[in-house]
């Protein structure tokens, strides 16, 4: 597959057939180096400068239709060779694909009624995509997401489009356990597939997951993916958790270090006292999803995206272009995504023609995820929450409640469903744009 058709190819089965073209835009910045967790005794090194192996690179992608945004999804992508000489600690060369954001705008127009557009398969297929690409050959690849519901993560006022299907938590999280188990089928060597709900009782979290049609097992398990389940007991919270952007376990990691704990704090207790943290003790139900594994790749496969690279400032300046905007109405979300693309290289445009068959739009995923992992057990009623236990901090709830009430506009994805409305025509200039 060579890179003019790689999007294409990868994307267009699960597209329906329509007569304008969807676009995919794809833009990363230039990796740089960032840490992922740190060793305490060399972080407190101030007058140090400590050599970091690992380098990051935020992926930002974008589906348009007919002139309108359909769908957003940010990706950080983390790589390292974990060199000794490093305040970095993980003992093995690691990639890491971090879902920062997903967000769909609910204005999917078409003039076919019958048009589906399975926005989770999507998203699955692009997961699927960056895996496959983005795997190292002898490296464990992670891939995680912090999910909690919010109706809008990148289109602002998109929640108030009454055609754009916001999830409740509840829903949220089992979508995202949909949208990620058929990458479990991605891995030769599937180390460890959790999920994490921060309050909530064991048996409560074993509901969200999904089944093994053939053999019954459970497919995922409770937890996380930060650190071998033998050592949590002993083994420092700061040398394995990840300190990912706008993200509760980060912040909780930061209040740690100041207080001075970051070099006693176990990886149990800290994730014991993350519950107790205000952002889950508010009636939220959020949850903390990892995978981690070896995926084989062979020599002809793609290591990496044939996509302009930005520096960060150019890429704040284009994903300001979103984020200042207005998808209230078709109107306003229509002006929006034009300014968004004239802020865009232009080699960063892919163009998409569906091949989905209309009647079967929205299938092929349903299908895919039958075989053989894919059935989601329905919650009933509401989440059982453990007790509250004394707080082993000496940080209130006051002293992070500026920071806390910040929190949701990017911490955690929503990925949506749109409804399909009849329309009676196109916009003419926005197809005109869409032409090669």
């Amino acid at each position: 597959m060579n890179d003019e058709n790689f999007w294409s190819d990868g994307l267009a089965p699960y597209l329906p057939a329509l007569n304008f073209p969807f676009i995919l835009h794809h833009i990363a910045t230039r990796p740089q180096k960032q840490a992922l967790t740190e060793d305490p005794q060399k972080s407190k090194k101030k007058t140090e400068k400590q050599p970091v192996s690992t380098q990051v690179s935020t992926h930002f992608l974008t589906l348009t239709y007919a002139g309108l945004h359909v769908l957003a999804l940010e990706l950080l992508v983390y790589t390292n060779s974990s060199p000794a000489d490093t305040n970095e600690t993980e003992q093995e060369p690691l990639t890491t694909i971090f879902i920062s954001k997903a967000d769909s705008s609910g204005y999917f127009n078409s003039n076919r009624e019958d048009a589906k557009l399975n926005l989770g398969d999507v998203v699955t297929q692009i997961l699927k995509m960056f895996i496959k690409t983005l795997s190292r050959p002898s490296t464990p690849t992670r891939l995680c997401l912090f999910a909690r519901a919010q109706s809008q993560y990148i289109f602002p006022e998109s929640g108030r489009n009454k055609q754009k299907h916001v999830l409740s938590d509840r829903d949220l999280i089992k979508w995202w356990i949909r949208v990620t188990s058929p990458l479990l089928a991605l891995f030769s060597e599937l180390r460890s597939a959790r999920l994490s709900v921060p309050g909530a009782e064991q048996a409560e979290v074993k509901s969200f997951l999904t089944y093994d049609s053939e053999t019954k097992n459970l497919l995922w398990k409770e937890g996380h993916i930060f650190c071998p389940d033998g050592d949590r007991d002993i083994e420092l919270a700061l040398r394995h958790v990840p300190s990912f952007p706008d993200d509760p376990k980060s912040r909780f990691l930061d209040v740690l270090v100041a207080e001075g704990r970051d070099g006693i704090t176990t990886v149990n207790q800290f994730f014991a006292e993350l519950q107790m943290r205000q952002e889950f003790l508010l009636g939220f139900v959020a949850a903390i999803v990892g995978i981690e594994g070896f995926v084989e790749k062979k020599a002809d496969e793609k290591t990496s995206f044939a996509c302009p690279l930005v520096e960060n400032r150019v890429y704040c300046k284009i994903h300001d272009a979103i984020v200042t905007s207005d998808y209230s109405t078709e109107k306003l979300a229509r002006n929006a995504t034009a300014k968004f693309i004239e802020a865009l290289p232009k080699s960063s445009r892919h163009i998409i023609r569906g091949t989905q068959e209309i009647s079967k739009a929205g299938s092929k995923g349903d299908a895919d995820r039958k075989q053989p992992v894919h059935q989601i057990n329905v919650i009933g009623g509401g989440l059982v929450r453990k007790r509250t236990k004394p707080a082993q901090t000496r940080t209130t709830f006051a002293q992070q409640q500026a920071t806390n009430a910040h929190n949701g506009s990017s911490e955690s994805q929503q990925a949506t469903k749109t409804d399909q409305t009849d329309r009676g025509s196109e916009d003419t200039e926005a197809s005109k744009k869409m032409k090669v």
